[in-house]
């Protein structure tokens, strides 16, 4: 640990604004960490409380997504437990994942809010999207969480209590939306009439369906439909308006990535071919594209429509392979779809 970042680790745990940002100003790394507690200095000025030298650290980049070697907690974890709404907000606008969860505990921020009883934060978690459904790796529900609290808090009790009613009016919430969502129902169940009947009626073609810890998690019913193979309920929701580059959040696909892993190339024809579509989304979790994904999983005339409609074949994913690898791999160098993708890489590089 260099001069300045140790300066700098001393500043945040003094709440010395003025002191942290000269340092930082002069190259203190804003990732710079506690060596014996792992804790960053934006982790510990978010456990602190100290909100402007959270600001401060995440305005200069301070990696939000860090977490501590000790026991895997972020930025957010921490300032759940310190119980500071604003660094809270702060981080969840920066884009910390609201649902991670600890790998030594299984705690996400919402238990981790409702551990140490704070309402406002509860509430906040619950209003931008945390999930009610995960399970700590030691067993336990939100349910669990709140009923032991119950069981074991002498003082706070009646915070918790409050807790309660906010998690039952979340869960209402949630109800109600699958209830009134009669386009996603309809499309999940593959009902092409209820699919015009609910677009007729005036149905947000790109309605999200609530973040319950189901398969269906903040999916559009295009996603859906392409990933089910309902071919007539993907043209009327196209023809309807609806977003062929949307993304749902658990695997980051569009539904080009819903229907190339799924084989389905009548509908994979249909978004290839829409005005505006994106054909080279990577995967964040593994960088496959759609052509990836058509070729890994097998599907000659899924990768073909892919080709024909100008994917790129040149994108390495995460593991470095290429579309062309893949089909090496998985077809052979003497298959048609190997030495089409040999043939335009060649006349991209002539």
């Amino acid at each position: 640990m260099n001069a300045k970042d140790r300066d700098l680790l001393t500043a945040v745990e003094n709440n010395d604004l003025s002191n942290a940002e000269r340092l930082l100003n002069e190259g203190a790394s804003p990732d710079a960490a506690d060596p014996h507690t792992g804790l960053s200095v934006l982790m510990l000025a978010a456990c602190r409380g100290w909100t402007e030298l959270s600001r401060l650290l995440i305005d200069r980049g301070a990696d939000i997504h860090r977490v501590d070697r000790f026991a895997g907690a972020t930025a957010l974890h921490k300032a759940c437990q310190a119980g500071s709404l604003p660094i809270v907000r702060m981080l969840v606008e920066a884009g910390a994942f609201i649902d991670q969860q600890l790998p030594t505990t299984g705690h996400s921020p919402l238990l981790m809010a409702v551990w140490f009883k704070w309402v406002d934060i509860v509430e906040y978690l619950l209003d931008n999207g945390a999930t009610l459904n995960l399970h700590t790796h030691f067993g336990f529900s939100l349910d669990d969480q709140l009923n032991f609290s119950l069981r074991v808090t002498q003082k706070g009790r009646e915070s918790l209590l409050r807790i309660v009613d906010a998690v039952k009016r979340r869960r209402a919430a949630d109800e109600k939306s699958v209830t009134e969502q009669k386009l996603m129902a309809a499309t999940v169940a593959g009902d092409v009439a209820g699919v015009k009947a609910a677009l007729a009626a005036g149905a947000p073609v790109d309605e999200r369906f609530p973040r319950i810890n189901v398969f269906n998690d903040a999916h559009t019913p295009l996603l859906v439909a392409a990933r089910e193979g309902h071919t007539e309920i993907v043209r009327l929701l196209l023809d309807a308006g609806a977003d062929v580059n949307a993304v749902e959040p658990t695997f980051g696909a569009v539904p080009l990535h819903k229907a190339a892993y799924n084989g389905h190339v009548d509908i994979l024809r249909m978004l290839a071919a829409r005005p505006g579509v994106a054909l080279d989304v990577p995967g964040p979790s593994n960088g496959y594209t759609p052509l990836h994904d058509a070729i890994w999983l097998g599907y000659v005339d899924c990768a073909e429509v892919l080709v024909s409609a100008g994917a790129r074949i040149d994108l390495p994913a995460h593991d470095g392979k290429t579309p062309l690898d893949l089909s090496y791999a998985t077809f052979g160098a003497d298959h048609p779809l190997t030495a089409l993708l040999v043939s335009r890489t060649k006349n991209s590089r002539a």
